[in-house]
């Protein structure tokens, strides 16, 4: 923590870390406390860790599967209308009514899985899904993080190009107010006047334009985070702190196999084989056992009901014999789905090799273009001193005081580009070797 911070805040329960409030209630927050308030409080963070729970409870479901079930029904009839039965007794047609005008019957029942290979397997397959979603989580927060550092960012440059564009906006005044008064006293040509308004005019217009991206750059950076759009907030780390922190030598990381993607892919890899698993115990008997108990009342008067009650147990063994080549058919498909994998697996391999090259060539370069944007603003700064230096002499013109402003303006606006391009080129590179 800087000594800026003037009081901690734990918005919302928030305990990882501690965002930092300016008196005026705006909260000040670094790139890290950006990046972890969004994989936090982001709303595909959040939906993210949402099926974490979902998978979790998928969990509980399937072990229920196995745990003893019991179910309980009761109906109560009243018969208007009683069925008669026709009978040949004695060589004579009898005709009488089986049933009574009133039955209620209450019954129990409890079962209990002994065996079934499929819920085994099931359960298994139901703790792996658990692992699939967090690595989907995970996946999401290293999304979501390069999404908030790259627009952190650029709400620090629209905020540096504040800055400064002000600053020459109120120089280009000072240097209209005297231009305008050596005009007046003969000293200078009302070109010059006119040619330095221009100026005004121009840094003007840059300053508004920087104040307008600074807007919008914080609305997406607020939206990216999870944060309430309507209320301040505010970015404490400058463009030259955030690029400070890329390491003259990057570290190339750890192996392909520690990536998210890479994981992600054998925990899908381990699903298939539990699938396949699955398809071979269909093929199993399945044993279960039940008890049931029935409580009856009948009688033609509610008043003299007669109660009778009976029980059962048993097992219940169910042996699939033959699916005429059905079962077999697709097992087949699930060892080919899991060859598939296995051939994703190393074409993943190569690609994640292949984007951990290009990544560090491309940070190469972008650093080369950084450095080269960086002496050029020094080189056009220094060009521009001199000129302004020499036009308040009198030895150079309005017209090339106007037009070294410009390579100058020019200049800081390739530099920014260059330095945006460079950081965002370190995010690719950290995404790639696992390190973001």
């Amino acid at each position: 923590m800087t000594t800026k911070i003037k009081r901690l805040l734990v918005p919302l329960s928030l305990c990882f870390c501690s965002l930092n409030y300016a008196q005026s209630d705006t909260l000040e927050v670094t790139l890290n406390q950006a990046m972890a308030y969004a994989t936090e409080f982001g709303y595909q963070s959040i939906n993210a860790e949402h099926d974490i729970a979902i998978a979790r409870k998928k969990v509980n479901e399937t072990l229920a599967i196995g745990l003893p079930q019991i179910s309980g029904n009761g109906t109560f009839n009243k018969n208007l209308l009683i069925q008669e039965i026709v009978a040949q007794i004695g060589g004579q047609t009898q005709r009488f009514k089986m049933g009574t005008d009133y039955s209620s019957t209450l019954s129990a029942r409890a079962d209990q899985l002994l065996f079934d290979g499929s819920y085994l397997v099931g359960l298994k397959a139901s703790k792996v899904y658990v692992r699939l979603s967090e690595n989907a989580k995970e996946k999401t927060d290293i999304e979501i993080k390069q999404a908030v550092a790259e627009v952190y960012f650029l709400a620090a440059i629209a905020q540096e190009n504040i800055r400064d564009f002000k600053t020459s906006l109120e120089a280009n005044k000072q240097i209209y107010e005297e231009t305008k008064a050596y005009f007046e006293n003969g000293l200078k040509e009302d070109t010059d006047v006119d040619q330095i308004k221009l100026m005004i005019n121009e840094s003007n217009r840059l300053y508004l334009e920087a104040k307008r991206q600074q807007t919008l750059t914080m609305a997406i950076l607020k939206f990216s985070m999870g944060y309430d759009i309507d209320k301040p907030l505010k970015v404490s780390d400058n463009i030259t702190e955030l690029l400070s922190r890329i390491p003259v030598n990057p570290s190339p990381g750890e192996n392909v196999f520690s990536h998210i993607d890479y994981r992600s892919l054998l925990t899908q890899m381990d699903i298939q084989g539990l699938d396949i698993k699955n398809q071979k115990a269909l093929a199993l008997p399945k044993l279960s056992a039940f008890a049931s108990y029935d409580y009856t009342m009948l009688g033609d008067d509610l008043s003299e009901l007669i109660s009778t009650d009976g029980a059962v147990i048993g097992l219940s063994l169910s042996v699939p014999i033959f699916s005429s080549g059905q079962r077999s058919a697709q097992l087949k498909q699930k060892k080919l789905g899991l060859t598939k994998l296995n051939i994703e697996r190393k074409m993943l391999e190569q690609s994640l090799e292949r984007d951990r090259l290009i990544a560090t060539t491309n940070l190469a370069n972008a650093k080369e273009q950084y450095n080269n944007a960086e002496e050029a603003l020094e080189i056009a700064t220094r060009i521009y001193d001199k000129a302004l230096l020499k036009f308040k002499n009198g030895l150079a013109s309005s017209l090339e005081l106007s037009q070294n402003e410009n390579t100058m303006v020019e200049a800081i606006i390739a530099f920014r580009s260059a330095a945006t391009n460079y950081f965002n080129m370190h995010l690719n590179y950290q995404k790639a070797t696992a390190q973001l």
